[in-house]
């Protein structure tokens, strides 16, 4: 990964070709494989306030842009032009707007290291036309660095994960959790694989806020091959939660329409049965898609049968004994017999928690409850109900949401929900989030975004 941060002074005109100009440019690498890469480009303005912009650079090493978004593009060679799209031309003194890419390189990807704004070549700080030639132009200050948490790996972590031969990146994201929990909120955002790609979501939020959620939310039951999307995630230095609408092991449906039906699981936990071989052959595919991740050097936040207690799915049907043998068995499974051990153990609650629903602290990493609560509030009930039974240390999940909780009533309520993951289609459009409240959320100081995550590889 690397970034570049270049200060210009080519911001073009607001009203005349005298205005007096200037910008800042950050250019980053967010995530690079073999032949290609993603990177985002951050412009500050800040001279006269702009009505719209054109940004043009130079690829020094002949990379070129495959998808573009908060802008429209176009490439001759290695020269760029970028242009603002309707809504975000304007840019005020001091304001900064961000367009973000995925590209192809071959032999290097070395960054560029000129731009020009408005068709005014780059001069490292702000031209007044009005001033004397003979002056040195100021330099501009370095762009402030986003704040960035510190890191889990520096000798003071000592949580016990509950897998014992947990990997080192498995034990960096459950520590770096333990860091946060009570001081910051991690964003998380779930996907839906339907509507425009599987990006939807994770693209809307970069459009209104350029930024990023820390944490991903995939599931098996919607996406039976998420496992390298997830490692693409983790690669761009982003956290996978993984989650899987499980059909029953009494049918073939598996997804969302099997999790609704009803189950036998002693029958399905009893060696040689058809609900036996049923239960393990899913296991067994959704254990190769988290392998991904894991031979990728990742880490996954696993959330395995989710709203525990609600009797809308199977697992939790036939009460809290069986639900818990279930788990059980799955832990040793996915540990033992999968060997399985980049994964954070999170056991996630509905929004009415049972203690008879918990299959014991040897067992979870993480606890969690969810709720599509009508308000942003802290939600402290259901975050004290959870406590109640999984204890006052653990970090706690919002791992579902509607509506996104105002940070600013989790930080007076002492709510330390340790991240929220707001559900997918519908839940991200303005009748239920409105724009102004994702960009209240994700520039807020209390939450963590993908770009404010340490290094946890």
């Amino acid at each position: 990964m690397s970034a570049a941060v270049l200060a210009t002074a080519a911001v073009g005109y607001a009203a005349t070709a005298q205005a007096a100009a200037g910008c800042r440019v950050t250019y980053k690498v967010t995530s690079q494989w073999p032949n290609g890469f993603g990177a985002t480009i951050d412009i500050t303005n800040l001279g006269e306030p702009l009505s719209t912009w054109s940004l043009a650079y130079t690829f020094p090493a002949g990379q070129t842009i495959t998808q573009l978004w908060n802008g429209s593009h176009t490439q001759t060679g290695s020269q760029v032009t970028v242009r603002n799209l309707s809504y975000n031309g304007q840019l005020a003194t001091n304001a900064t707007t961000s367009i973000g890419f995925n590209g192809t390189w071959t032999g290097t990807n070395t960054d560029p290291t000129s731009f020009s704004l408005n068709g005014t070549a780059c001069t490292g700080g702000v031209v007044d036309p009005t001033s004397s030639p003979s002056v040195s132009p100021s330099v501009s200050t370095p762009p402030s660095t986003p704040p960035v948490s510190p890191s889990p790996d520096n000798g003071t972590c000592n949580v016990a994960p509950v897998d014992p031969q947990a990997t080192t990146a498995a034990r960096k994201l459950l520590c770096y959790l333990y860091s946060q929990y009570g001081n910051h909120i991690l964003s998380g955002q779930q996907e839906s694989t339907w509507i425009d790609g599987p990006d939807h979501e994770i693209n809307y939020i970069y459009r209104h806020t350029g930024k990023y959620p820390a944490i991903r939310g995939l599931d098996m039951g919607d996406s039976p091959t998420f496992g390298s999307r997830a490692a693409a995630w983790w690669r761009s230095g982003g956290i996978p939660m993984v989650g899987y609408h499980m059909g029953s092991p009494a049918q073939d449906s598996d997804g969302y329409a099997g999790s609704q039906m009803n189950a036998d699981i002693n029958a399905a936990l009893t060696p040689g049965t058809a609900d036996n071989r049923r239960l393990l052959q899913r296991l067994d595919a959704v254990s190769a898609q988290l392998k991904i991740v894991g031979d990728a050097g990742g880490a996954v936040l696993w959330r395995p049968y989710h709203e525990a207690g609600g009797t809308w799915f199977w697992w939790s049907k036939e009460g809290g004994a069986a639900y818990n043998r279930l788990w059980q068995y799955t832990f040793n499974y996915m540990t033992r017999t999968k060997g399985l051990h980049h994964l954070v153990w999170m056991h996630p609650y509905n929004g009415e928690p049972q203690s008879s629903f918990y299959p014991g602290k040897q067992y979870v990493d993480v606890g969690g409850a969810d709720t599509y609560a009508r308000d942003r509030g802290p939600l402290t009930s259901l975050y004290n109900a959870t406590r109640n039974i999984v204890g006052g240390t653990i970090p706690i999940a919002l791992h579902e949401n509607g509506r996104i909780p105002d940070p600013n009533q989790l930080q007076s309520s002492g709510a330390k929900w340790v991240l929220f993951n707001t559900w997918h289609s519908t839940f991200i459009e303005p009748s239920t989030n409105p724009v102004s409240v994702f960009q209240q959320v994700y520039h807020h100081s209390y939450v963590i975004t993908r770009d404010e995550l340490p290094n946890l590889r």
